[in-house]
């Protein structure tokens, strides 16, 4: 029941063939049995003008197929936002192909049997054709798949707090700096105890007034009064207070699975017909495969 329930989605999807989005590649054979006259639009000059090979553009014209058998590649897909397209790219003897494209509205609705009109597509010529649709699984398999899961978990980073100066801190350079400026209009006192009332003057008196000199006021000398020493001071900073937020992280681990191995094949019988003479045909194939969980465990 499942696998038939299976073949009967791979028929829908192919139905949709024309219409969905999805672009397909068959490989195969085009027979030509009389001389083909495709005719070919131009590319738009403004699109061409945006490409970096513009002078290459594509000019409107049209592409002559003498009979023969041709190894042939169509690629059917999206041409622009309102078109579908239907590309040929036909082997030339080793040569560079030869490259058809026929457009055609992407609201036609066409299935496993298709007729596409010669105006539909442009062309003096209609399109039709079947198409057919395996779907094959392989033996249901098991085993360990590699895979992703997140976890959230506690992020932190150091950040420096500013440091505020003590009470006692900061009396102690207030009155350091009182006991400065006190000392500034002094004479510093010499050696042997001269500088006090009735000595003499030290060797390294305070400001000097004079007729070019500073005015009157405390003025420190070459040596001034007290050095702050390795005293009460700011002090080293602390270490790093830490700041945490939980943030989601992505981690890799395994899971057990269980799966097979979906083959669709698509096979196509396509006719280019004007009034009732057949003036070629093309058979070809193409095939995709995916994998299908049955089962999937916890990612750990």
């Amino acid at each position: 029941m499942k696998r038939r329930v299976l073949a009967e989605a791979g028929v829908l999807a192919l139905m949709m063939f024309f219409v969905g989005c999805d672009e397909l590649k068959f490989n195969g054979t085009l027979n030509v049995r009389e001389m083909m006259t495709f005719a070919q639009e131009g590319e738009d000059p403004y699109t061409c003008q945006q490409k970096p090979d513009w002078y290459n553009c594509k000019p409107a014209g049209t592409v002559t197929i003498n009979p023969g058998q041709f190894a042939t590649k169509i690629i059917v897909g999206m041409a622009n936002g309102s078109e579908k397209s239907i590309k040929m790219e036909v082997s030339n003897n080793g040569n560079n192909p030869t490259t058809v494209e026929m457009k055609f509205d992407k609201n036609i609705e066409t299935g496993d049997h298709f007729l596409i009109t010669g105006a539909q597509i442009k062309q003096n010529f209609d399109l039709a054709g079947d198409i057919a649709t395996k779907v094959t699984n392989s033996p249901e398999q098991s085993g360990q798949d590699s895979c992703t899961y997140q976890v959230q978990e506690m992020v932190c980073r150091g950040v420096q707090k500013a440091v505020e100066p003590s009470k006692a801190d900061t009396k102690v350079l207030t009155d350091l700096t009182a006991q400065v400026e006190a000392l500034g209009g002094k004479p510093f006192p010499g050696p042997g105890g001269h500088g006090g009332p009735g000595g003499h003057p030290g060797p390294f008196p305070g400001p000097q007034p004079g007729p070019f000199g500073p005015p009157p006021g405390p003025h420190p000398g070459p040596y001034p009064g007290p050095h702050p020493g390795p005293g009460p001071g700011p002090g080293p900073m602390p270490p790093p207070h830490p700041v945490c937020h939980p943030q989601w992280v992505t981690r890799y681990g395994y899971q057990y699975v269980s799966f097979y191995y979906e083959t669709t094949t698509k096979d196509i019988a396509a006719r280019f017909v004007q009034a009732d003479k057949t003036l070629a045909d093309y058979a070809g194939t193409t095939s995709d495969t995916k994998k299908v969980y049955t089962y999937r465990d916890t990612c750990r």
